[in-house]
């Protein structure tokens, strides 16, 4: 117990000195009064800006610690097809910088190793349980860049997760991604595959470690006409299976499309419409599938413009085959997805993911939940230290649609959970193939059923290089 509060007081006074930081970098870092920068820093060490000023990040820096989460937890939905469809498909795992050529093949390996610990490994609400995990997270990526404007690119990532003291949960997951693109001047392609073989590990939610397959081929076309014009069609699919049988019930294939049509009025702003439909099936019990269709009307801001992205709103109507007495067959609510990137300066981001969507619990008998989430993440680059810095928030709300069993209780009743993320980052590039980093973040699940709620502490500290 009293590790625990040591901890978090020290986690509470990283994140106040993180906080002022901020507030003196947003509101007033680049003043009159600020520290001027050498004239060899600004000339070869502050890096340009870009061309084209950078999209948003396929994952949050803090959110979770990297590499990519091993449980299912609902987080931030990205890419054209959000508040639905699977975003981390279309991640193409390059995370090297060091590029190397073979030929007309650009090579791009990448290793990190980072010492990470948990203050409850089991995410339980008493008798937590502490650990130091050594994650090993070793990377390649291939890419075959053709006339100019089209690619194809082959990566893996591995996440290697090996647990000091309770040496059982130690797991090896696999990412593998083919993707191609082709861009023409008015229409342009891009399909693939994402393949993750992986463990979700035991929680006090799950009894046991769940060896799974993840796979998920999707395709993207778009054409432009009339200068003013776009339309753009999607599809996914995203299967989920287990090693195990007795894990079987939760599996489940998800087809998603959807069909869009941009119509730019002003030369940095695009009216949207779109229309998202998904095909869920249960192959171990096929009383659980059902269809969500989903149309959206919004906006789109062109990544040229100083504020960026998207923001959506519709309405989602789900329909289940089956009509069960003992469930709602017709689940509704209306939908959102806004994704923006404000740049306050070259050197200062602010990303924002806001959403709103009709989910389903695989491992409650499919009960589904409406989740709203916001995401947050602030970054800075230091460029006098060269340190990049980030804070982090988010914020979601999974509401059930139907009473279900409170096993401690004994109770039927309509589940809540409330989930709370913040933490903040910093990294430091120290030669050219070689980064420091050293992040922390608190997670906090607030639920009205015996047994969901937990708290927990992360503290990171690796190496990242690319040779």
């Amino acid at each position: 117990m009293e590790k625990d509060k040591g901890i978090w007081k020290l986690g509470c006074a990283g994140l106040a000195a993180l906080t002022v930081l901020y507030a003196g970098v947003v509101m007033g870092a680049e003043a009159p009064g600020e520290k001027p920068v050498p004239a060899r820093v600004q000339e070869e060490e502050v890096p340009r800006p870009p061309e084209k000023p950078p999209e948003l990040p396929t994952l949050f820096p803090s959110m979770v610690p990297y590499p990519p989460t091993t449980t299912f937890e609902v987080g931030p939905s990205f890419g054209v097809l959000a508040p639905y469809g699977y975003g981390a498909a279309q991640d193409t795992l390059s995370r090297g910088w060091q590029k190397h050529h073979l030929g007309p093949v650009t090579v791009a390996p990448f290793f990190e190793y980072d010492a990470l610990y948990r203050t409850n490994i089991y995410q339980t609400p008493t008798d937590k349980k502490a650990d130091f995990i050594n994650t090993i997270n070793p990377g390649i990526r291939f890419e075959l860049p053709m006339a100019k404007t089209h690619k194809l690119s082959v990566g893996y990532l591995g996440n290697y997760f090996i647990y000091s003291r309770y040496n059982n949960n130690s797991h090896y997951d696999q990412n593998l991604n083919a993707d191609a693109a082709f861009n023409f001047p008015r229409w342009s392609l891009r399909f693939g595959n994402a393949l993750r073989l992986a463990t979700e590990e035991k929680t006090a939610q799950n009894a046991r470690e769940r060896d799974y397959t993840r796979e998920s081929p999707y395709f993207g076309a778009t054409y432009k006409f009339a200068d003013r014009w776009r339309i753009e069609g999607n599809y996914q699919f995203e299967s989920l299976t287990f090693a195990k049988q007795v894990d079987r019930t939760s599996e489940y294939q998800y087809h998603t499309a959807g069909w869009s049509l941009n119509y730019k009025f002003w030369p940095k702003t695009a009216a949207l419409v779109q229309y998202v439909l998904m095909f869920r099936q249960h192959p171990a019990d096929h009383t659980r599938d059902n269809t969500v269709h989903t149309p959206l009307v919004g906006l789109t801001w062109d990544p040229t413009a100083k504020l960026s992205g998207t923001a959506k709103f519709g309405y989602t109507i789900t329909d289940y085959y089956t009509k069960l007495p003992t469930r709602n067959s017709n689940p509704n609510s209306w939908a959102m997805s806004i994704q923006s990137l404000y740049r306050f300066s070259r050197f200062t981001n602010l990303a924002l993911i806001a959403q709103r969507s009709i989910q389903e619990d695989t491992d409650n008998f499919n009960n589904a939940y409406i989740n709203t989430g916001l995401f947050l993440t602030l970054s800075h680059l230091f460029h006098y230290f060269q340190v990049s810095s980030n804070l982090s928030f988010s914020f979601y709300r999974n509401v059930y649609q139907q009473d279900s069993f409170d096993g401690l209780t004994g109770e039927f009743r309509r589940r809540e959970d409330n989930v709370l993320s913040a933490g903040g980052g910093l990294s430091r590039p120290f030669t050219r193939w070689l980064r420091l980093r050293l992040d922390y973040i608190y997670n906090n699940k607030a639920s009205n059923f015996s047994g969901f709620s937990y708290n927990e502490h992360k503290v990171m500290l690796g190496a990242q290089t690319s040779f």
